[in-house]
């Protein structure tokens, strides 16, 4: 079973009640069926290890309780977590392109126990993101495609990241390009 560090269902409880409210949160929680709902009724470890499905069932809970287009809910719901985690302790490993490239894999293996993170290309602006060996799902591809706006982006140069190849339409691997607005 696939798992995730308890530091992104701590984040998507934080987009939710930042931008639903506290009232949008409980709607949410109370929405999710139990199996999900344990994972989130005690303390949430940042540091743990956490089911892959119960972010995914939470995402896909809170944008249909919230009436919200999924994949831009779940694509939001990254940009937001990027952006948090890169002004906190992820900031040193995403300072720079270089050490953005470099480090990618290491950064990928502190969030996920499966699958691989490669990144290639001869400077950033021609970088190339290959998920390899990852159960995706539309909120998964949703969720990652913000995730790279919300490292890769700053208030001044927006980033946008397109899928051009996911395992979900019979692809070997998602591959995710960045264009610089």
């Amino acid at each position: 079973m696939a798992s995730v560090r308890g530091r992104d269902l701590v984040e998507a409880l934080a987009f939710v009640r930042e931008n639903y409210g506290a009232e949008g949160l409980e709607r949410v929680l109370a929405a999710l069926a139990p199996e999900a709902r344990s994972n989130f009724a005690a303390t949430i470890r940042e540091t743990g290890w956490y089911p892959l499905q119960a972010l995914v069932d939470y995402l896909r809970t809170a944008s249909r309780v919230l009436e919200a287009e999924p994949a831009e809910f779940c694509r939001s719901e990254g940009r937001f977590t990027a952006q948090r985690q890169r002004s906190g302790f992820l900031g040193p490993m995403v300072a720079s392109a270089a050490i953005r490239m470099r480090m990618a894999p290491v950064t990928w293996r502190m969030f996920y126990d499966v699958g691989r993170l490669e990144v290639s290309g001869d400077t950033p602006e021609t970088a190339v993101g290959r998920i390899h060996d990852f159960p995706a799902t539309i909120e998964s591809c949703a969720r990652f495609l913000g995730i790279w706006e919300g490292i890769l982006g700053s208030a001044d140069r927006a980033v946008v990241a397109e899928e051009v190849r996911c395992v979900r339409r019979g692809d070997a691997y998602c591959e995710i390009h960045i264009r610089h607005e």
